[in-house]
């Protein structure tokens, strides 16, 4: 037999409304009631029509999340693999589906399209997909969405790291260790948490009377990577330690133009703002910076439901970085 809601509201003595904000996480409903109506549900196996839950809300009972366009190399990013199961594992809890859409820099009709036709009810947008035609027309949609990382362009409801915080503790690591001539090779500057990543290693070495240490600022592809590596080297060709604002292939890159310069990587020793379980077996002295993940992408699409039924999650929720050494 197939139960619907209007049973289950009339067995328990509530109204049919109050089920369904029971049954979808929403507040209104006492603790309580809410796991005397789970119960039942469970018991008489019911199973929300979602077609019909979609239409008579108006909603798709779906999230979004934004990926770049290049979906090689964000589905090869460990960061964004653990980033997009955690989103979905709160999509779950709110018994919401997860779709992944696609976007370049010059093309985000897969964003147009899912946004026109309703096709989720929010979104979750890393900061450097954040393009100003993109935000500008998801705000005139009225379509709630949440950064991950803070943006240089605008304010908006972001989660992100204690990024000059974190440098600050990176590179005065390094110092600690003795290392004398450290320099800085950053991602690209558009992005805020590079900078404020290169501020905090700035910081630190002007307190160690390093007023104008060596930085660069790289795109985050092989052969641009390459280019400022060699451009740095000849810059401080002693060398003898490196921050990196970012991980992922990034830093490996940078190795291998390291080892190509005529460097032993095993006498430099390096602060990446990131980390990656394959440092473990390589033989140089990595310090790197934990992100929790997994925290991060739970807090995005906890504001994001929260934004989605007109509540008032915090503004900015920052987190620590986790040293390992």
């Amino acid at each position: 037999m197939n139960y619907t809601i209007n049973e289950i509201a009339r067995l328990v003595g509530v109204t049919k409304s109050t089920v369904s904000k029971a049954m979808n996480g929403q507040k209104g409903v006492s603790e309580k009631k809410r796991a005397q109506i789970m119960r039942l549900a469970s018991k008489m196996n019911y199973i929300p029509n979602a077609a019909a839950r979609a239409l008579s809300h108006n909603m798709s009972d779906t999230i979004g999340v934004i990926i770049s366009a290049d979906t090689e190399y964000t589905l090869q990013n460990l960061y964004w693999l653990e980033f997009i199961v955690s989103v979905s594992e709160e999509a779950e809890r709110h018994n919401c589906n997860l779709l992944i859409i696609a976007q370049g820099k010059d093309n985000f009709k897969p964003l147009e399209n899912a946004v026109r036709k309703r096709a989720v009810d929010g979104l979750v947008i890393p900061a450097e997909l954040a393009y100003p035609d993109a935000i500008q027309f998801i705000k005139e949609s009225k379509m709630p969405f949440v950064l991950q990382g803070q943006s240089s362009l605008f304010g908006h409801y972001c989660v992100d790291v204690r990024n000059k915080e974190g440098a600050e503790i990176l590179t005065s690591r390094l110092v600690e260790s003795g290392y004398k001539k450290i320099a800085c090779i950053a991602g690209p500057d558009e992005f805020r948490y590079n900078e404020e990543r290169v501020e905090g290693f700035k910081s630190v070495m002007a307190k160690n009377g390093v007023d104008l240490p060596p930085t660069v600022n790289s795109g985050y592809m092989e052969e641009e990577t390459r280019k400022n590596v060699r451009a740095l080297v000849k810059r401080i060709p002693d060398l003898d330690a490196l921050f990196i604002t970012a991980g992922g292939d990034f830093a490996f890159y940078i190795f291998d133009a390291l080892r190509d310069a005529g460097f032993d990587l095993e006498k430099i020793g390096f602060a990446i703002f990131d980390y990656n379980q394959l440092f473990r077996h390589l033989p140089y002295k990595i310090i790197s910076a934990r992100q929790p993940v997994r925290e991060m992408g739970l807090q995005d699409a906890k504001i994001l439901f929260e934004l989605i039924n007109k509540e008032n999650p915090p503004k900015t929720s920052l987190f620590d970085i986790t040293l390992v050494e």
